[in-house]
C-alpha cells in the first residue's frame, strides 16, 4: 500500500491493546500514512479473518502511527573499531608537582611509559 520510500521510513509495527501501531523514523512517512489511513483500514477490514480462533490475539480494532526519534541501529554494518596508538613519549620528562599524591600518580604513569617503550625497542 505504501511507496518504496515510505516503506523505508517504517521502523517496525506492533499490536498492543487491539491497536496496530506503525512506528516511523521520519515525519513525512507518518504524514503519508495519515493521508492513506482510511484506505488502509478498509483494506485490512476486508482481509481480516473474523472467525479465526487462533488469530484472535493478533486482531486489532484501530490503527495508529507515530514517529520515533531514536536512531535506527543497523547491526549488519556495525563493526567494533579499536584503534591502538604507539606511545610517542619516551617517559623522559621532569615532574615538578608539589602535591605528593599527584606527584606519585604522574611518576607511576612515567614508569609505565618507560616500561612500554623499553619493551617495544
Amino acid at each position: 500500500m505504501f511507496t518504496a520510500p515510505v516503506q523505508k521510513m517504517i521502523n517496525f509495527a506492533y499490536i498492543k491493546n487491539r491497536t496496530l501501531f506503525f512506528v516511523f523514523n521520519h515525519p513525512i512517512g507518518k504524514q503519508e500514512f495519515d493521508n492513506n489511513i482510511q484506505s488502509i483500514k478498509s483494506a485490512l477490514k476486508f482481509y481480516m479473518p473474523q472467525e479465526c480462533k487462533e488469530c484472535e490475539e493478533s486482531l486489532f480494532d484501530d490503527i495508529k502511527a507515530f514517529v520515533t526519534h531514536t536512531p535506527k541501529k543497523n547491526i549488519e554494518n556495525f563493526k567494533e573499531v579499536k584503534q591502538v596508538y604507539k606511545e610517542r613519549s619516551s617517559g623522559n620528562f621532569e615532574i615538578n608537582i608539589d602535591d605528593k599524591k599527584l606527584n606519585s600518580l604522574v611518576r607511576s604513569i612515567q614508569k609505565i611509559i618507560k616500561e612500554t617503550n623499553s619493551n617495544e625497542s
